[in-house]
Formats: structure tokens, C-alpha cells, sequence
């Protein structure tokens, strides 16, 4: 997967030091993979869910959400993950995220 953009996950590494292994580990699965459906992203992340147009991955055992735009792979392309937002697990209750992940037709 192509993943954009490496400052927000060194941004969120640097707000919340207890979380920085796991996004270290995460950039490292999610550029070597390929991505074609929610399943395979499950192999890997088991409790990762997908909302609308986004992946969200939960972290450190809930404390903190992981929200990437996903383009699944497909024969043309290895598939792009765009980090959209690392969040606190209270801070993702709020649903202010939601409106990043629905496609643009939907918005209102």
C-alpha cells in the first residue's frame, strides 16, 4: 500500500509516545501489503473496521483510533492509504471524523 503521509504518523508518535511501537509497526505491515479488501486488512489487524470510504484501527487496545481513506488494490494499482486522523478514544467517540470517510455524493 502506498500510505500518505508519513508527518501525521510521526505528528501523532510525538503526541502519544505509549502509542509510537505500534505506529511504527503498523507503517511497516501496511507499506508491504496489498490491500484489496477489508478481509485482507483483517489478517493483519484483526479488529480493524471499515466506515464508509475508511479503515479505522484500533490502537493500543482501544485507547486511540487510526482513520486512513483507503483505495483498495486492484490490477492497475498496489492500493493508498491517506492517515487521516489519530484520535483518543474519546476524541473518536465525538463522530466529528465521520465526515472525512463518507464519499462526496453522500455529503450535505
Amino acid at each position: 500500500m502506498h500510505i500518505i503521509a508519513r508527518p501525521s504518523i510521526n505528528a501523532a508518535a510525538q503526541r502519544h509516545p505509549r502509542a509510537r511501537p505500534w505506529l511504527a509497526t503498523w507503517w511497516r505491515v501496511a507499506s508491504k501489503s496489498r490491500w484489496t479488501r477489508l478481509a485482507d486488512v483483517r489478517l493483519a489487524y484483526h479488529d480493524a473496521d471499515e466506515v464508509g470510504q475508511c479503515l479505522v484501527f484500533n490502537v493500543c487496545k482501544n485507547d486511540f483510533r487510526l482513520i486512513c481513506r483507503v483505495t483498495y488494490a486492484n490490477r492497475w494499482t498496489d492500493g493508498t492509504l491517506l492517515v487521516k486522523h489519530f484520535l483518543t478514544h474519546s476524541e473518536y467517540n465525538k463522530n466529528k471524523w465521520c465526515k472525512d470517510c463518507t464519499p462526496p455524493e453522500d455529503k450535505a
